[in-house]
């Protein structure tokens, strides 16, 4: 499941911390822009988590951001933000530490917290760039494991992770053979596998080749009748 990478990746960094402290340095960083080191990195954090785990295009549409405020704008631009009422594993939180609505800090939701009665207590997240209990919460320097109230929660950023199942396999798009295989496969020609593949340096066998010969023919056929 697509989210479980990328809560897997997440939780395989936690403890990790900025070298020397205090430096905001850190290895998200050499992937993402060497020379934003220095930089508060929580949203880097998850740039660097989503892209591991191989789901680059859900992170931002597959760009770069490291502000909170651009990554909330841009998942309401594209209608990809929910109500903190509907906050669910594999969201992305923006939070706010002091009160306001000022995007502050964010976090990987991998856990909901209800009262009794089923009401909306907070969410548990992974966070880069945090501290593990006293110091700064925005900037702390460490991956932690974290519990934020409901009302720390200013935006919920839905991410859009590749559907669960095997994903067709793309080996045409982009090559010099592109365009002629589109027609083809456009005129009922040639199919795909049923992987979604082309393979298009298997050889073909002479049993498919007298399929597509027909398949030529016929298609000459009716264009003459037209």
């Amino acid at each position: 499941m697509s989210i479980s990478k990328v809560l897997k990746v997440a939780r395989a960094d936690l403890g990790y911390t900025e070298d020397p402290p205090g430096s905001n340095r850190t290895k998200y960083w050499d992937a993402y822009d060497p020379k934003m080191q220095g930089q508060p990195w929580c949203v880097c954090f998850l740039w660097w988590v989503f892209n591991t785990a191989g789901e680059r295009m859900a992170f931002f549409g597959g760009g770069k951001t490291a502000s909170c405020g651009m990554l909330l704008r841009w998942y309401k631009e594209q209608g990809l933000t929910v109500p903190v009422s509907e906050v669910q594993p594999g969201d992305i939180v923006i939070l706010n530490f002091h009160g306001t609505q000022d995007t502050e800090h964010c976090g990987l939701v991998y856990e909901v917290v209800n009262d009794t009665f089923g009401h909306l207590v907070g969410v548990r997240t992974y966070e880069g760039n945090t501290s593990p209990s006293d110091g700064s919460q925005s900037n702390g320097g460490m991956v932690c494991d974290k519990d934020r109230l409901k009302s720390q929660i200013v935006g919920v950023c839905r991410p859009q992770y590749k559907p669960d199942g095997p994903q067709p396999v793309d080996d045409v798009t982009g090559h010099w053979y592109t365009p002629s295989v589109e027609w083809a496969r456009e005129k009922g020609l040639i199919k795909n596998y049923p992987d979604g593949s082309f393979k298009p340096n298997q050889p073909i066998t002479r049993a498919e080749a007298c399929v597509m010969l027909e398949r030529f023919y016929q298609m000459l056929w009716e264009d003459d009748l037209r």
